[in-house]
């Protein structure tokens, strides 16, 4: 009895002096297992955030290039003719911190606009695009400055002002201002801005 007396006080003095113990089996499972439920957890989140991001991003951008087209409109004589031209248009010296490429170019990302006159020999209406990686949306801005002889996308031809467009979930080379102009897209279209298209 004194031999267990003399064990448990060992043991009690051991414990009482920060003894070496370390974590179970169980205590480090349980731990790996609470980290495993929240990264479930935050990952689809994250991912989701990241790609609504993507959306944004295009969405501004576009903004940003129609702004910058709206000076290259005034700097012209109130004119988007050749603005498609990127080698002779001096778009790409408006500096929107943003790529151009011509109408039958794609965009490739939110930062690459693809940009087309529709109908150059009045220079009159202005498309412009910008593809989403994440979710792979093509959003779109057409700005119709005079009456036309031709519908522009769907719209009556005295239809003036900005449309904004988009086409869910279509290939980076389907992303193309000559092609979304030319009512290649299948999504929907606002008067109202972005926020109204979805």
């Amino acid at each position: 009895m004194s031999n267990i007396l003399r064990r448990l006080r060992a043991r009690r003095l051991k414990l009482e002096q920060g003894g070496d113990e370390g974590f179970t089996l169980i205590e480090l499972l349980v731990v790996l297992l609470i980290i495993g439920i929240l990264l479930a957890i935050a990952i689809p989140t994250f991912l989701s955030v990241t790609k609504q991001a993507n959306d944004t991003a295009a969405q501004a951008n576009l903004q940003t290039a129609l702004t910058g087209a709206k000076t290259y409109y005034t700097e012209q004589n109130q004119s988007y003719q050749s603005i498609d031209n990127t080698a002779t248009s001096n778009i790409q010296s408006i500096d929107v911190g943003l790529s151009f490429v011509t109408k039958t170019g794609a965009s490739t990302g939110p930062s690459v606009i693809s940009l087309d006159d529709l109908y150059p020999a009045n220079g009159t209406v202005l498309g412009l695009v910008a593809w989403a990686k994440g979710t792979r949306n093509c959003w779109g801005i057409d700005d119709v400055t005079a009456v036309q002889t031709t519908a522009v996308d769907a719209q009556p031809t005295t239809f003036t002002g900005t449309l904004f467009t988009e086409d869910k979930n279509v290939a980076s080379t389907i992303c193309v201002g000559s092609l979304f102009l030319a009512a290649a897209k299948t999504g929907l279209s606002s008067t109202s801005g972005f926020s109204s298209v979805s």
